[in-house]
């Protein structure tokens, strides 16, 4: 069985032309709870406590997990991360969890930022303590099989979404715009303490380490963060709030990368201008632009930042990358349900870049 190219893992970190892009591969269902179908169906139902994530209930869903990649043999191994959907920054910020029939969703909760001067904000210590033990138990069930990584970590703009409700929170921004300048910064304080936690009991895999949910292997230790309800803001609200937020969370790791969705790819002017974010990630989304539509930005990307775009990709979309885009800096997530699929994907790519 093919084993990970840490030389082409190397070479996309080291920015160099290579035959064709990195290749990371993600094989499954696109509806993420079906992946772990069996440790929540063993999950109460409504509001969740930390004692209600049991973690052995979770272990044939990794351990199938971890079989499908193996066998796709892309690129970069896979790494095992804490539930992806479990939102573990909204849960330790205050948001209460609830669970239905295999999905997980956070409550807004600060009704008032006067509530702030009563209860403060500061990390929920029992969701921490739980997030902290599933890293330290994925560490065992891996023993040197596989990378672990961190959770999905999601940053200040989503996390003041979560806790005011979405459309509250824009509205936030005219109406409190002091509230939302400390909140902001607060909550990029708990995010950076997250995530250290977390990276404290993860040990290197080959001589390196794994990114999580968007899979990268690299020899610096890194986490991915992202702001999707920055979509629903403008450029100026984005460089007023949260773009001193965004660098410092890409300066508190050796490596960082953010998630983007098309929406609030108008951020890549900042993005780039930022010397210690290393990578952008783009989602292919069933809605919203489209891969050609999508090459102008992606070209500025490749120019300062490494490029990681993860989607369904169609022929059309690889050939129109292999034509407009370097292989220096450039790589992709792969989608399939099944490991052969994945496997046709990836000669696919080689043939197309071959050409």
């Amino acid at each position: 069985m093919k084993l990970p190219n840490f030389e082409r893992c190397d070479a996309f970190w080291a920015r160099q032309e290579t035959d064709r892009p990195l290749l990371a591969s993600w094989v499954g269902s696109y509806q993420i709870a079906n992946l772990y179908e069996n440790g929540l169906s063993q999950l109460p139902e409504g509001e969740l406590n930390p004692t209600d994530i049991k973690f052995e209930s979770f272990r044939r869903d990794y351990e199938k997990l971890f079989e499908n990649h193996r066998q796709a043999a892309s690129d970069i191994p896979w790494a095992s991360f804490p539930l992806m959907v479990v939102p573990w920054m909204e849960a330790i910020t205050g948001c209460p969890i609830h669970h239905r029939a295999g999905n997980v969703w956070a409550q807004s909760w600060l009704d008032t930022y006067d509530r702030l001067d009563e209860v403060g904000l500061k990390p929920n210590s029992a969701w921490l303590e739980v997030l902290v033990e599933f890293t330290r138990w994925l560490v065992k069930l891996s023993d040197g099989r596989f990378p672990v990584a961190v959770s999905l970590m999601r940053g200040p703009a989503d996390l003041l979404a979560a806790m005011r409700g979405a459309q509250t929170s824009v509205y936030d921004l005219f109406d409190y715009p002091d509230q939302v300048e400390r909140i902001l910064s607060a909550l990029t304080d708990i995010w950076i303490e997250v995530a250290q936690a977390q990276l404290a009991h993860i040990p290197k895999f080959a001589d390196g380490n794994s990114f999580s949910i968007i899979n990268l292997w690299g020899r610096k230790p890194g986490v991915w963060f992202q702001d999707d309800a920055i979509a629903f803001w403008s450029p100026a609200l984005y460089r007023q709030y949260a773009r001193d937020c965004e660098a410092r969370l890409s300066s508190c790791m050796d490596a960082a990368g953010i998630h983007l969705h098309s929406p609030a790819l108008f951020t890549v002017d900042e993005l780039v201008k930022m010397p210690d974010l290393d990578i952008v990630e783009v989602n292919l989304d069933d809605v919203g632009l489209k891969v050609p539509e999508m090459i102008p930005r992606f070209q500025q990307i490749l120019e300062k930042k490494r490029l990681f775009v993860w989607g369904a990709f169609t022929t059309e979309d690889l050939v129109v990358m292999k034509e407009k885009l370097p292989t220096r800096g450039l790589a992709l997530q792969l989608m399939a349900e099944t490991p052969e699929q994945l496997q046709v994907l990836i000669r696919e790519v080689e043939t197309i870049w071959d050409g």
